[in-house]
């Protein structure tokens, strides 16, 4: 019953993440169509350069916003079903590995998103997003470090790299130095961080070879 359950939320982790906040953004506020504009991709970077900063910087904030507060609304409602039908089992269901899980289920949904033929963005503010569930101080730490990379410095996709790798080293360092840092999460967890940092490099790999840019 459980895995049936994990399996029905993965679904619709990949759906949700389907949902492309960037040609919603590019539509209603200047009537475009983001895969014909830039790059063709519907993501953060192609509105932030080609369309409006400021509307990049609104898509950017969404799609970090919507990956954090589905899983957080994800482990609400299965802790009060499971309070309300005394379920136990339920408690596996937002475990940190399956909200992990989860998670990559909505950076698949829109990297590669079926209801617009697989053609989705990067992926990174969602990956912010739902890395921020687990562990906020390093995204945090993170993101200001990527801010000052592109308004001081100008480089975007160095600041991308950036946000994917960074953040499992800074959660490797707190860990093992702050004492009050998610030490509920077990101990393995960084290896799944380190896992889940490189299969979101094979999907920007599958991205830019289909952009062309190697």
């Amino acid at each position: 019953m459980t895995a049936i359950i994990a399996i029905l939320i993965f679904i619709l982790a990949y759906l949700y993440g389907g949902f492309s906040t960037a040609q919603i953004i590019a539509k209603s506020f200047r009537s475009l169509n983001v895969y014909k504009v830039g790059t063709g991709i519907a993501d953060t970077e192609n509105i932030y350069t080609n369309i409006s900063k400021s509307m990049g910087l609104l898509v950017g904030a969404i799609d970090l916003s919507k990956a954090y507060l589905f899983l957080m609304v994800v482990e609400f409602i299965l802790r009060i079903l499971g309070n309300a039908t005394s379920f136990a089992e339920l408690s596996i269901l937002y475990s940190p590995t399956l909200m992990m899980v989860y998670g990559v289920g909505m950076l698949i949904g829109h990297c590669l998103p079926l209801t617009h033929h697989f053609r989705g963005g990067r992926g990174i503010f969602t990956y912010m997003g739902f890395f921020a569930y687990f562990a906020f101080l390093p995204v945090f730490v993170t993101a200001i470090l990527a801010m000052i990379l592109v308004w001081r410095f100008k480089q975007v996709r160095f600041a991308q790299y950036t946000i994917v790798v960074l953040p499992v080293i800074l959660y490797q360092i707190f860990y093992h130095t702050i004492p009050w840092f998610r030490q509920e999460l077990p101990p393995y967890f960084t290896a799944i961080l380190i896992g889940t940092a490189c299969f979101m490099g094979i999907l920007n790999i599958i991205l830019s070879k289909r952009l062309g840019e190697f």
